[in-house]
Parts: structure tokens; sequence; C-alpha cells
């Protein structure tokens, strides 16, 4: 049983519950100066200052601090290894905010003016990661600039989003998702989709809070204290961009046919976008080239919350793979 949202508030570790890390380097990009819409800012921090590059690309209505456990250990444990480029798309945190509607090629867009700025700008030097809608711009940057692309991540994410329940189903839990919601309820919701039930009730991973539903419970109160408010229409915009996101079986296999390194990942009981979704991205990269598929099994849509420790390990061993083999090495299973 989960602790009432009051006790998690006044639990000692509450306030320390998320680590802020200092970035080597932040600041807001101005991108989208001369497409519809912008231009617009775009909040982002670099944390690490190593040879490998990683761009993390956070999913719906998630701000950049989501990525907190992949910076710490990434960009601080590791910082003469790695450099992370983590950011706030458009709609949340501290980026803008706009009103006009937009697509996931437009938020992919963001991203090549926001690397533009920090001057990642390299041919083969960017190793992506995208969770979620996240995965979905990752797929559409991907397709827009493979040349400086070195291996490519897409994580609890789909080409296409296809429902598996009756269409009156569907609709009344689109319409459910956006309506508002007293806190304990969007929380409840929120932990039911993207979580595997049996790891919210088990211990939490770190042994402060009860269970890992505390944890995420505190992390969520955390956020809603220390960072700008969420915004319904960013919200419900980004929410229209990933539903109408489309990325067609040519349109995959020239992803395969242009980019070396390719892991798709999934949780075998993500209840947000169902595994099922990763066999057609897997189906769809092969045609073109050779990809890598990693099913965490009994795990849920965030796997870099859930399985953080053996997330981190997939991707340091994936990443590095792809960065040996650019320098001409060959080395472990990845390859």
């Amino acid at each position: 049983m989960s602790l009432p949202l009051e006790e998690v508030r006044g639990h000692p570790a509450w306030s320390t519950v998320i680590e802020l890390q200092t970035p080597n380097r932040q600041g807001a990009a101005l991108v989208a100066k001369n497409r519809p819409g912008g231009p617009i800012n775009i909040a982002y921090e670099v944390h690490g200052t190593g040879p490998i590059h990683l761009v993390w690309i956070m999913g719906l209505n998630a701000p950049k601090i989501a990525w907190h456990r992949q910076t710490r250990y990434f960009g601080h444990e590791h910082k003469d290894k790695y450099a992370s480029l983590v950011f706030d798309n458009r709609g949340v945190g501290g980026s803008d905010k706009p009103y006009a509607r937009y697509s996931t090629s437009e938020m992919a867009k963001d991203v090549i003016d926001l690397l533009e700025h920090v001057g990642w700008t390299d041919p083969s030097q960017l190793h992506v990661i995208g969770v979620s809608m996240g995965g979905m711009i990752a797929q559409e940057l991907a397709f827009l600039i493979p040349e400086r692309i070195a291996s490519l991540c897409l994580q609890s994410t789909a080409a296409c989003l296809v429902s598996s329940i009756p269409w009156y189903k569907h609709l009344y839990r689109r319409a459910y998702m956006i309506m508002p919601k007293s806190l304990p309820v969007r929380l409840a919701a929120a932990q039911e989709n993207i979580f595997a039930a049996a790891w919210l009730k088990a211990p939490d991973d770190l042994g402060v809070f009860p269970t890992n539903s505390d944890r995420y419970v505190a992390e969520e109160l955390w956020r809603l204290e220390n960072l700008p408010p969420p915004v319904y229409q960013g919200f419900l915009l980004q929410a229209l961009a990933a539903s109408w996101h489309y990325m067609g079986p040519e349109r995959l296999k020239v992803l395969g046919e242009r980019i070396r390194h390719i892991l798709v990942c999934t949780g075998d009981v993500d209840a947000m976008i169902g595994y099922k979704h990763s066999d057609v991205l897997v189906r769809g990269i092969g045609a073109g080239g050779r990809v890598v598929k990693r099913v965490f099994e009994g795990s849920g849509h965030a796997l870099q919350f859930e399985c953080a420790k053996e997330y981190n390990c997939m991707i340091e061993e994936f990443v590095t793979a792809a960065y040996e083999d650019g320098k001409g090495a060959t080395i472990n299973r990845w390859i």
C-alpha cells in the first residue's frame, strides 16, 4: 500500500529525492527561427566533457530532469568519457510553450537547431537515445541527419501508434488522458501506464522509501514544487504530435540503410506503448540493415527509471561499441 501524499511529502528523504547535478553548460537555444510557430526557446544542459556525445530525447510532458539517473551516471560518474545533452522539448519545462500545432518532425528540427547551437555538428558524432514520444522524435531526427548519427536507441516507442483495444475503449482512454484530474488520480493513472505493477509494489530499489511507488510519487511532488508547472496546451499539443506520428516501412528501411548501429528496446508489460510496436520498428529497420532488439522482461514503459542500473549498462555497452567501431575497432556483442 502506497503512502498518502502528505506522508510522502513529510518523508525525511523527500527534499533530496532528486539530486541536482551541476551541468558543464546550460542555457536556452533559439530554434525554429524561420519555421512556422517560431522562434522558440529550448532549455538545455550539457553534462560531462567526454568524446562520446549522447543526445537524450524525453517523452510526453516530461522535462529533461526525468533523465537524472542517466545524467548522473554518464555526465558525472563518467564525465571524462561522455558528454550528455538533455533538454526540454517545446511545450514543457523551461522551454517555450507555443499554441500552434506541430509534429514530431518539427520537434526533430528543434533538436537539429539545438545541436547547431551547442556545436555538435561533426559526421557520425551523435549517439541518440529517445524514449516514447522522444523515440518518435529520434526517428525523424535520424531520417533528417543520418550522416551525423553514429548510433540510435529507440526505447518504448513506435513507428505509428496502433490500438489493440476496441475503438470505443481507445476513444475513452484518449479522452480520459486529457481530462483535468486531481493530483492523486493523476499520479495513480501515470503509474498504471508507465510502470510494471509488480515493480511498483516492491520495496524501493534504493532502500529509502517503503516502495518504488512511493519513490515515484516523491519525485513527482518534488518536480511540482521545484520546476516550472506543466501547462495544458503543452501536454495536449505534444500528445497530438505523438498520436499523428508516422514512420512508414520505406522510411524505416532508410534508417537501417544509413545508420549502422540501431537498438530497439522495450518492456514486455508496457501499458503505454505495447511491446508489439517494437516488432514493427525492428521489421522496418531490419529491411534495410542490422538492428538489435532488447526486451526487459516484467518491465513497463519507463525503463530508464524502473531498470536504471541495467538500462545504463545497456546504453553504455551499445554506444561504446558504436564509438569504437567508428574508430576501426570491433568489440563485444553489439557489433
